[in-house]
């Protein structure tokens, strides 16, 4: 009878084999190699479908026809552009604390600095709306402005007015919230749209929060655009004379040389628009 052969040797040896081979350093050296490897690639892989993520979103929010015209004239000089959404969106989705940190304040100076220039220029814009009464008439009757007149001024002097009281109460918030121990994160919580992470891991900006900061902006705009429409209605409301034996008048002289300058200011105007357009 031919001796039994013991089984568990080979598979004891094969255990003995295997520890042997996870033992050996550049099995180890390999295996951690690999592991690197494939973490790499994973991360690669999230960077890329992040990137495509934010390429699809910017998509999404650029316009084309007509909503891309108002995109263009109205976007940072009216309404909030890119310019105003993206610094804000990079703020709340940097990973680094630090980094997060100093983004904030970053953005909360600068957010100072304009929110100062606007008060001065708004201040000065209605000191001269308001001396507009006190303007040499330019009737050949001697008698007031029309309405349409007045009342665009009237409606520049309440907007300019506006535009200050807005710019001093975003100043003295961002103060305020600025000397808090968490000031910092209180402003990104007030700029986010919502505390926590959404679900494609992503903060956004709140549409709201965009057009409040950019409100004193586009309050004094607004007066600006009123004062100029008021401007063009004084000059032209005083030819407007059927009685007139020469239409060709020194009033009709002034309007016309005001009306050239003022539209070669505005081509100008949105010609500078088309060079500082971000898209």
């Amino acid at each position: 009878m031919p001796p039994m052969v013991n089984s568990t040797v080979p598979r004891t040896s094969q255990r003995y084999i295997q520890g042997s081979r996870t033992s050996d350093p550049e099995s180890q050296s390999a295996t951690h190699i690999l592991n690197d490897t494939n973490t790499d690639s994973s991360t690669i892989q999230h960077s890329d479908s992040t990137s495509e993520e934010q390429e699809e979103e910017r998509k999404r929010n650029t316009y084309s026809g007509l909503p891309g015209w108002l995109d263009f004239f109205w976007g940072g000089v009216y309404a909030p552009g890119a310019s105003t959404h993206d610094p804000i969106e990079i703020l709340l989705n940097t990973e680094d604390e630090e980094e997060r940190d100093r983004l904030t304040e970053l953005w909360r100076d600068n957010r100072l600095n304009e929110l100062s220039f606007v008060g001065v220029v708004a201040a000065l814009l209605a000191g001269v709306l308001t001396s507009t009464g006190s303007w040499p008439a330019i009737l050949p009757n001697g008698k007031i402005s029309p309405w349409p007149v007045r009342t665009t001024w009237y409606c520049g002097i309440v907007l300019s007015v506006f535009a200050l009281l807005s710019a001093a109460d975003q100043t003295v918030r961002l103060y305020r919230l600025s000397s808090h121990r968490d000031g910092r994160v209180q402003i990104r919580e007030l700029l986010s749209k919502s505390k926590g992470k959404p679900r494609n891991g992503r903060s956004r900006p709140s549409m709201a929060q965009l057009y409040t900061w950019q409100m004193p902006v586009m309050f004094l705009t607004t007066a600006t655009i009123c004062m100029i429409v008021g401007l063009f209605l004084h000059v032209w409301s005083a030819i407007r004379r059927l009685d007139h034996e020469h239409w060709w008048s020194d009033d009709a002289k002034v309007a016309v040389a005001f009306s050239v300058v003022g539209t070669i200011s505005i081509v100008a105007f949105f010609a500078g628009q088309v060079t500082l357009y971000i898209s």
